[in-house]
């Protein structure tokens, strides 16, 4: 039990790696270039296509990562993806840009998080006694607990 869950952490820890340092150079990408308002678009462009290309391979590898290993949906994907640019974009406009971070930026933030943690955990559901989605649990490496009912025709069928 500890090796598996040494394991996951392993790669849940390979995931995060990946995909901050893609959405890094994602961000930088687009965001550098605000330093220089006389660069043309073509300019621009020739500056910014090569931190999309890393972020392409940084995010494959960690969207693969996700999916073989079962640490997440694709939604809950999603969810990191706006997180990690929402902080990054609050550490460039803090310290790239000199732009003061406001307290609507950090509740915007708390906000974003519950929703993940929503979505990550399923407390909705459980609460309201909605069943999970199977494709859900799947996705996330969990299995669908088993009521007496379906125990008990299993145990009919093994007799």
């Amino acid at each position: 039990m500890i090796l598996y869950i040494m394991d996951k952490m392993y790669y849940y820890f390979l995931y995060f790696i990946t995909f901050v340092i893609g959405q890094g150079f994602s961000m930088w990408g687009q965001y550098f270039t605000l330093k220089y308002p006389n660069m043309t678009m073509v300019q621009a462009f020739k500056a910014a296509i090569p931190f999309a290309w890393a972020d392409w391979f940084f995010i494959t590898i960690a969207v693969g990562i996700a999916k073989t290993q079962k640490l997440f949906t694709e939604t809950q994907t999603i969810f990191i993806l706006i997180i990690t640019q929402f902080i990054l974009v609050l550490l460039i406009n803090q310290f790239f840009l000199k732009q003061a971070i406001s307290k609507s930026d950090y509740v915007c933030f708390g906000v974003i998080m519950m929703a993940f943690y929503v979505s990550y955990t399923n407390v909705v559901s459980r609460i309201t006694g909605t069943p999970v989605p199977e494709k859900v649990l799947e996705a996330t490496g969990r299995s669908k607990k088993k009521s007496s009912k379906d125990k008990k025709k299993k145990n009919k069928k093994n007799n």
